[in-house]
């Protein structure tokens, strides 16, 4: 095809594109007429309608016109979501994805109980003298200088705790973290397990399960290669 040619062509397919980017933004055509929320916990106490509030998107509005990133920004704001995704799924959809925020410890002060997730963010509070939920009320109390999410003793508290065996995490009542190396647990049965700093963990809890049959109320797995007990 000679140029001559060519160029009627080339023009008729960016007016046919144009033309189609133009309905697409500015006509109902592809428009939202449903919002999805994908993610919550099985017994998540945050509900699809509070994600879709927060979202804020008009049923309606072209899809083009939505923006995604802050209507994302919208939802990551609410205290128990750890991220979020929008993202458009044509031809008449908003589909919202959420990551929620999981209790690892919780933080007892004069005034309150915080629950913190595996970053140290302090995300659900409940006012002394207030019932809190069995769920709360079974976390690991967590005590350490500065609680927060950029302690390093916090985070590496956060993550032992977070990535222990279900079996050993189920005994652990308490938390002593005095730094990131100085890390110990408190049982159920009133013993304590000195872990030490956060490297190694399998072969500490390894070491946990080995010693903790034996008679004793202090056991240190520390160095995992030599643990005791007395």
């Amino acid at each position: 095809m000679s140029p001559a040619r060519r160029w009627p062509v080339v023009v008729a397919v960016v007016a046919l594109v144009a033309g189609l980017a133009a309905v697409a933004y500015f006509t109902p055509l592809m428009s939202v007429r449903a919002v999805s929320v994908h993610g919550l916990e099985s017994g998540s106490t945050l509900t699809a309608d509070q994600v879709v509030a927060a979202a804020q998107v008009p049923k309606g509005r072209p899809l083009l016109q939505v923006n995604t990133a802050q209507a994302a920004h919208r939802v990551a704001a609410i205290a128990a979501v750890e991220t979020a995704r929008v993202r458009r799924q044509y031809p008449s959809a908003i589909e919202v994805i959420v990551v929620e925020r999981r209790p690892v410890v919780r933080v007892e002060t004069d005034r309150a109980v915080h629950v913190l997730d595996r970053l140290g963010v302090s995300y659900r509070h409940y006012d002394r003298g207030v019932a809190v939920p069995p769920g709360v009320a079974g976390l690991p109390l967590l005590s350490t200088p500065s609680p927060g999410p950029t302690d390093p003793a916090t985070t590496a508290a956060l993550g032992v705790v977070a990535g222990l065996p279900p079996d050993l995490r189920a005994s652990v009542v308490a938390v002593e973290a005095q730094s990131p190396v100085d890390l110990s647990f408190r049982l159920k049965n009133g013993a304590t397990v000195v872990w030490g700093d956060s490297t190694r963990a399998d072969d500490k809890a390894v070491a946990w399960r080995a010693i903790i049959t034996r008679r004793g109320t202090l056991y240190n797995v520390s160095s995992p290669d030599y643990p005791s007990y007395r």
